[in-house]
């Protein structure tokens, strides 16, 4: 592991949780830099804006820049950018509206038929900790269209905060849509190649010389299966020892902690 010049953090579960730093993380990133390597802290959680974790980060002792960071929500950004989709109407927080809007989107708040259409491009679901039934009940009028485009801005079901609590992330809110649309959103997040491709070509690295660290098995080790580069599981999150008997997605290494990663 020793090789690597790029490192992609996970950041719930394995370099903090909730307002807590996970032992080892500082050290870690630190050592990072004292030998000229490279790190980008890329999370599935697009509740945030990119500045708002460098804020909240530095709170914690841990100093990263704005271009460290990518989220599923910037990459979501990016995604609809590319595809000239800017008229949006979005199911998720009022900072992630915020970054989307900063970015050149149009957000759309009370979406309107004109001419039998909806006057949005796309729907798009976030991690949404201000969620409401209204909201809810907009996405699945909105989607009864077979031709709107639906982006999700990522697929965990669950984030977990301190003292080993789980709330539910932006595939368990897409889940509970789907019974009422039957239809799946488009996820950017892990495991996906977007987000991964981005850290690549904003850093200039091959994938041979990247390593994803992370907690989940279906996100940060399925992105590093699914795209060519090692991984390494962290057990302080969600995935536990037992779990890796029956995964599909297998990490290079194993370890119970930030800290006892070879750097």
């Amino acid at each position: 592991m020793e090789d690597k010049e790029l490192y992609l953090f996970d950041l719930d579960g394995t370099l903090i949780l909730g307002n807590q730093v996970i032992d080892g993380a500082i050290e870690a990133i630190n050592k990072i830099r004292e030998q000229g390597k490279k790190l980008v802290i890329f999370t599935n959680n697009s509740s945030r804006t990119r500045m708002q974790y460098v804020e909240k980060l530095a709170k914690l002792g841990i100093a990263v820049t704005e271009e460290e960071i990518v989220t599923a929500g910037y990459i979501t950004g990016k995604y609809l950018l590319k595809k000239n989709k800017r008229a949006i109407y979005v199911l998720g927080t009022e900072k992630f509206k915020e970054m989307l809007k900063e970015m050149g989107l149009i957000v759309v708040e009370t979406p309107k038929k004109i001419d039998g259409k909806y006057n949005i491009d796309a729907v798009v679901l976030g991690l949404d900790s201000e969620l409401n039934y209204e909201k809810i009940k907009t996405v699945c009028k909105l989607l009864q269209d077979p031709e709107m485009t639906y982006i999700g801005a990522n697929s965990d079901m669950v984030y977990p905060v301190e003292d080993g609590i789980f709330y539910p992330d932006c595939g368990s809110i897409a889940k509970m849509i789907s019974y009422s649309t039957r239809r799946v959103p488009k996820f950017l997040g892990k495991p996906y190649h977007e987000i991964f491709d981005y850290c690549l070509e904003k850093n200039s690295v091959s994938k041979d010389k990247v390593i994803i660290v992370g907690d989940r098995l279906y996100t940060d080790i399925a992105c590093g299966q699914e795209n060519g580069c090692d991984t390494v599981l962290v057990l302080t999150g969600e995935a536990k020892r037992e779990d890796l008997i029956n995964s599909e997605y297998q990490p290079t290494a194993v370890i119970d902690s930030i800290k006892e990663l070879k750097i």
